[in-house]
């Protein structure tokens, strides 16, 4: 995938948010603040990012998982998310794509992915981290997201913890932090203001990014 010519796949779960230059400037300056580091550079683009290491090595970067992968050498481990200047990006308009009830039950029969279905039920934790890692991949990424898990007892089946924030700082920050393995055995996920009374809805379950849309605003 190469940013300078503006190849964007389906796999980059963020699009719809950086889809136009300020949002991805925004996103910019939110991994700058991320790395904290003299002499890296980041500028938005039209196919997305130019990544200027400290030693004058530049990459191009088409989604932020690109983006935050060539600063995250130049920063820490884990940074904290921090607050950054209050900007809302705007809502994309609502994808169609389907929620997927998981449900972990030992004595039921197995019901698996299926165009249409929208529970899916295995037998145990090891099966359902497997859907889980379908979900966050083409095709299902591109027709369905994980509405709710049932039955899982492991810490990533659990209620998942939340965060808040600008949704350029957010973003980079979760896509940081689930590159670096910290979200493997967690559920986290992101509520940003959107413009327009919209709600950005991510949840990371497993470290797999299951769930990635809008909350429209009611009528």
């Amino acid at each position: 995938m190469c940013g300078a010519c503006g190849d964007r796949t389906a796999a980059d779960w963020t699009r719809p948010w950086f889809a136009g230059l300020p949002a991805r400037t925004a996103a910019a300056h939110a991994a700058l603040r991320l790395a904290a580091r003299p002499g890296l550079r980041v500028s938005a683009c039209p196919g997305g990012w130019l990544v200027t290491a400290p030693t004058g090595r530049t990459t191009a970067c088409g989604g932020l998982d690109a983006l935050v992968a060539a600063v995250r050498p130049w920063g820490p481990a884990v940074p904290e998310l921090l607050p950054g200047p209050p900007v809302r990006l705007p809502a994309p308009p609502p994808d169609g794509r389907r929620g997927v009830v998981l449900r972990v039950r030992p004595d039921a029969r197995p019901v698996g992915l299926a165009e249409g279905l929208r529970e899916v039920t295995v037998p145990d934790e090891n099966a359902a981290l497997a859907v889980l890692a379908r979900l966050a991949t083409v095709p299902w990424s591109l027709h369905c997201y994980l509405r709710a898990v049932a039955g899982v007892e492991a810490a990533w089946g659990l209620p998942a913890e939340t965060v808040t924030g600008a949704a350029p700082d957010v973003l980079a920050w979760l896509e940081w932090v689930r590159q670096a393995g910290e979200l493997d055995g967690r559920a986290i996920a992101a509520r940003c203001p959107l413009e327009g009374g919209h709600t950005l809805d991510v949840e990371v379950r497993a470290g797999h990014v299951v769930r990635a849309l809008v909350s429209v605003k009611p009528s």
